[in-house]
């Protein structure tokens, strides 16, 4: 079997990044503890790989970006592809590839990115979640690997570089939208509600509910990542009667498009009995019958700043913390009438 930079570490007593530093020759890294790793290096036979340490100018030329754990519905869901697709752009304008980590669990992810790390196989990475006790970010924070966020993290906010939209008041806009248009029973239908995102959008609803004198009942909250038989039950308790909500806010595109399938099911209709508004402004927002209301977040603008400023760090000309915060607006379209 072959000897790795994990096994280089353990036996050195170090990390497996400062082992990845040494290789290097990182000024970051002591005299003292370049000769020690180098001295174990000799004596249990490791052979670094020398194309990936980019021996030219260490660098790789490459920025990994990191997924959320999944099945597979990260490749499935249009925000992730519009994010791949413009990092992939404002990569090669910058003359860099691209290299995708992704993992079933959240074992199978935190192996993948420090395999990429600590074998020098990227520059840093671009992560496109955040989310709350996250390892990946523990272990990229705490080794110092350069990285990037799209959206606002759970922590080292104050320390780290990410670029976002404010979902809060996106969340509050898309709401207020609906209030406008004369709808008072407003259900909120997202994902999972430990994703960062999710949760602003959510506290922006409840803000504007709150604001036009309505209570916020938890009832109208769906989870769409609730057991099959659960969600089910969730929507029976919503729609299958007169009372039922009169407008949707909808964490993503899909989310959106997949109710009114699910509000034919109950002979409701879209616009006419219930309107709907999205999130992301996909290409699927504009094809769906009727065309959807979405809020665009201008994910070329997310993407292209997320990799400028990512490659500034890299290259040492901006060490501060960044956080930047983009506009939103709302694309108005068939899905929305007044009531």
């Amino acid at each position: 079997m072959a000897v790795t930079i994990k096994d280089v570490a353990k036996k050195a007593g170090v990390a497996t990044s400062t082992v990845s530093r040494t290789l290097q020759d990182s000024p970051s890294i002591s005299e003292k503890t370049k000769q020690n790793v180098r001295k174990v290096m000799d004596e249990i036979g490791y052979r670094p790989n020398l194309t990936a340490r980019g021996l030219v100018n260490q660098t790789t030329q490459t920025i990994g970006v990191i997924l959320p754990v999944s099945q597979g519905e990260a490749f499935h869901n249009t925000f992730f592809l519009s994010m791949l697709r413009g990092i992939s752009k404002a990569c090669n304008e910058k003359k860099h590839m691209v290299s995708i980590a992704s993992g079933t669990t959240e074992a199978e992810l935190l192996d993948s990115v420090q395999t990429m790390a600590e074998g020098g196989r990227v520059d840093g990475f671009i992560v496109l979640y955040s989310r709350k006790d996250d390892a990946v970010i523990e272990y990229l924070y705490q080794e110092q690997v350069p990285f990037a966020m799209i959206g606002k993290p759970y922590k080292y906010e104050n320390a780290m570089l990410y670029v976002d939209n404010d979902n809060v008041v996106a969340g509050k806009d898309a709401a207020n939208y609906l209030l406008q248009l004369g709808h008072e029973k407003i259900a909120f239908i997202g994902e999972d509600t430990k994703q960062m995102v999710i949760r602003e959008r959510l506290k922006g609803y409840t803000q504007a509910l709150e604001e036009a004198g309505l209570e916020m009942n938890p009832e109208m909250v769906v989870d769409i990542t609730l057991p099959e038989a659960d969600y089910r039950e969730k929507m029976r308790q919503l729609f299958d009667h007169d009372d039922f909500p009169t407008g949707i806010v909808a964490s993503d595109d899909l989310i959106a498009l997949n109710m009114i399938y699910v509000l034919s099911d109950y002979g409701l209709k879209v616009p006419a009995d219930v309107s709907i508004i999205g999130f992301n402004n996909s290409i699927f927002a504009e094809k769906a019958q009727p065309e959807l209301t979405s809020i665009d977040l201008h994910t070329d603008s997310l993407t292209s700043q997320t990799v400028y400023q990512l490659i500034q760090r890299i290259e040492a000309k901006q060490s501060l913390a960044v956080k930047m915060i983009l506009p939103h607006q709302i694309i108005e379209r068939q899905s929305c009438r007044r009531k």
